[in-house]
């Protein structure tokens, strides 16, 4: 695997997880923490067997599965059987998602139990942050969000908030009319970048992130942010 399965206490809140990553993706975010996965874009049969026995070892330890990426759902077919396997074991399932893809989200959404959305900008905005995206973004990543409230799965949305790609009225923008049960804005980090030119720029103060949600005219019921300084910090909710 291009990254191997990590555990995790922090990316399904309040349970262990093994964090399953697949490669690929359909955007080219500019401050992406994992472009080595958008190098290869197969998810091979040696790679598949490799998760499933990943998953198997660590039942006894895990209380769920969290599939990421890249974007799990270019390879719906094989998290179904990742899925089958950790239900058939009593695990959870959380899916980080781009939202572009609609059709395979429904085609899983029944044995999900919670699905974080990364919200990349304003959705008629997406080219501040990614040259390459579907012309129809907006309307893929509305019916995504719809498909999933109507399923009851708990929705987190979140934005990583890059200096000199957003701005703080950007936020409000893309929170004013967004239905999810929580909304994290993610302090952007420099470490790792697609765009090697992000690496000049400055991971942005938490308390001027803070401010930001605290002036927030939203009807998202919880709302957080997320820190290197500070973890994952409640705000509102």
């Amino acid at each position: 695997m291009n990254i191997q399965p990590t555990y995790s206490s922090l990316d399904y809140p309040g349970k262990m997880s093994l964090v399953l990553f697949t490669p690929g993706c359909d955007l080219r975010c500019k401050y992406c923490h994992n472009p080595q996965l958008l190098k290869n874009q197969q998810l091979t049969r040696w790679d598949i067997e490799e998760i499933e026995a990943e998953v198997e070892s660590n039942m006894d330890f895990i209380d769920a599965i969290v599939l990421s990426g890249g974007e799990p759902l270019l390879h719906v077919e094989d998290i179904k059987n990742f899925i089958k396997q950790a239900k058939d074991s009593d695990l959870l399932v959380k899916l980080d998602t781009n939202g572009l893809h609609p059709d395979e989200t429904r085609e899983i959404i029944k044995d999900l139990d919670y699905v974080a959305m990364d919200i990349k900008a304003p959705l008629d905005k997406y080219y501040k942050i990614t040259d390459v995206y579907p012309k129809d973004t907006e309307e893929l990543i509305r019916k995504t969000i719809n498909i999933i409230n109507d399923n009851n799965v708990f929705l987190e949305c979140r934005t990583t908030y890059v200096p000199q790609l957003l701005e703080p009225s950007d936020i409000q923008e893309l929170t004013a009319n967004l239905d999810c049960d929580r909304y994290t804005l993610q302090q952007f980090r420099n470490r790792v970048t697609l765009d090697a030119n992000l690496s000049n720029y400055e991971e942005p103060n938490p308390e001027f992130l803070r401010e930001i949600l605290e002036k927030l005219e939203t009807n998202i019921p919880e709302i957080r942010l997320k820190s290197r300084q500070f973890g994952n910090q409640l705000i509102k909710g």
